[in-house]
């Protein structure tokens, strides 16, 4: 006879009660580290990272034919730049790459490698657009201008892209405010922002990547109008800018109404990095007076 389970007539035989206590025991325990490894993986899988970065790459020219672009006497960049600008902005191995002052998709290919496709706003007669460049394995986002934000001819308009996931859609939207401190460059940054109040609500989760040329940690005001009724949390928030001689504060943001990792804020500073960003030594002018930023966004899959 079978020592630990016989039934006769609805009866346990030759089975003591502490070994049935035991067995019980041993089963509950069983089942109990089964559902725990069961919650903890689906705990797991309910969330996903994606590493972001925005980088304002200082009149970023494809370098076919812009001898003459601005700014006057600018140096022009040669492969020993680009692999510069190239190792500090991959560092952090991004997943999304927002970009401001880019000529087209061209410039892009110079200190992007193949792992990602990129897209480019197009604006006849400018050449300082901004861009978007993601993983390849995300898949193809939906894309499509913001020409809201081009409040006027020479304001810059933002490019949206759209990434389809098993629960839904992030949207990513790349901006580059209007630059310059005269009463007239604040009141229109200032319109942008109230246009972006008003696109941001409509967008689900999202993430909004950019150079704003304004530092929304000191100016509340202007980060009250660009938050609206949303909750809108800030990568930068309490972090402090260590790029070149900017230490003030930040002007390249990374904000979402999601959440970001705690920690993950990053501002890659190149390895040249002096202090002072003024042509000392030459080979500064091949870089970009910002740095890149990135953090990573936690997006729902729930």
């Amino acid at each position: 006879m079978n020592l630990f389970s016989i039934l006769s007539g609805g009866r346990i035989q030759k089975l003591g009660s502490y070994s049935l206590m035991r067995l019980f025991i041993r089963l509950c325990l069983a089942f109990s580290f089964a559902f725990l490894v069961t919650i903890s993986t689906i705990a797991k899988s309910s969330k996903k990272e994606l590493k972001l970065t925005s980088f304002n790459s200082l009149f970023l020219y494809d370098e076919i034919g812009d001898k003459n672009k601005i700014p006057k006497n600018r140096k022009k960049r040669n492969a020993t730049d680009f692999d510069a600008l190239r190792k500090t902005l991959l560092k952090e191995d991004p997943d999304i790459i927002g970009f401001q002052e880019i000529e087209n998709e061209a410039a892009l290919r110079n200190i992007i490698i193949s792992e990602y496709d990129c897209k480019a706003t197009i604006t006849p007669g400018y050449s300082q657009e901004v861009g978007l460049c993601w993983k390849k394995s995300l898949g193809q986002p939906e894309l499509k201008e913001v020409p809201e934000l081009s409040l006027r001819p020479g304001l810059r308009k933002g490019l949206l892209g759209e990434f389809k996931f098993d629960s839904g859609k992030l949207s990513v939207l790349v901006v580059h405010l209007k630059a310059g401190h005269s009463s007239k460059d604040k009141q229109e940054r200032r319109n942008q922002i109230t246009v972006l109040r008003e696109i941001l609500p409509k967008l689900g989760d999202f993430a909004l990547l950019g150079d704003f040329n304004e530092n929304l940690g000191r100016n509340h005001s202007l980060w009250n109008v660009l938050q609206g009724n949303l909750r809108l949390k800030s990568a930068n928030y309490k972090m402090q800018s260590d790029c070149w001689q900017h230490k003030e504060g930040f002007i390249d943001y990374l904000i979402t109404n999601l959440e970001w990792k705690k920690g993950s804020f990053v501002q890659t500073k190149f390895p040249s990095d002096d202090g002072n960003f003024d042509g000392h030594p030459l080979s500064e002018e091949g870089l970009s007076d910002h740095c890149p930023v990135s953090a990573s966004l936690i997006v729902r899959e729930d």
